[in-house]
């Protein structure tokens, strides 16, 4: 039992003296879905902003906890229809943070918390369109897991510029037509940041 308390309070004394830092970091998102069943799909150009919190154990590694607003989605084409999904979640992810000279390395698991889904339809005939928006928020599920990997630069002026990949361990869909299908999200971000300290 005392190695317990000796053992945290070691722990706890080490998070007291390292960095405890907060940033906002902001950028681009591609995203499409992976899968047996999403072989059809083109990259969707969306957004991506949010908070996220250092916390240093030594001058090399750390762990970063992030809040990201994400936009996702992809989209395709059939014929004379045209499909644009829509996915936006809040992403949570909980990474082991490695830095040296600038450079630095992000790697861990994250949940996906949905917020809002769309599905905007635009289908042509004799040259005249019809587009239907459908909210289809109820239809994936409404928590995506997966993981993410990360790597970046990181300057003087504590600016960064980081290239990030986000895949989802679990297929997206709870309910509507594409239950039982294999479509899993995948994104790549380009995103500024700016640390303070």
């Amino acid at each position: 039992m005392k190695k317990i308390v000796l053992l945290f309070c070691f722990f706890s004394l080490t998070f007291a003296v390292s960095a405890q830092q907060l940033g906002i970091k902001a950028g681009g998102t591609y995203a499409t879905f992976k899968g047996d069943d999403a072989k059809n799909y083109d990259h969707r150009v969306g957004y991506a902003a949010g908070l996220f919190y250092q916390q240093h154990i030594n001058e090399l590694i750390g762990i970063q906890l992030e809040a990201i607003y994400t936009s996702r989605g992809a989209q395709r084409e059939a014929a004379s229809t045209e499909d644009r999904f829509r996915l936006n979640y809040v992403d949570v992810p909980l990474l082991l943070h490695v830095s040296a000279g600038g450079l630095f390395f992000d790697l861990g698991p994250q949940a996906s918390f949905m917020v809002k889904a769309k599905r905007v339809t635009e289908t042509t005939n004799n040259n005249t369109t019809v587009s239907t928006k459908t909210d289809i928020t109820d239809h994936p599920y409404s928590i995506d897991l997966g993981y993410a990997a990360g790597i970046g630069y990181r300057g003087a002026s504590n600016i960064g510029l980081e290239v990030r990949y986000t895949g989802g361990l679990k297929d997206i869909d709870d309910e509507g037509p594409f239950v039982g299908q294999e479509r899993r999200n995948s994104t790549i971000f380009l995103m500024l940041s700016y640390l303070f300290y």
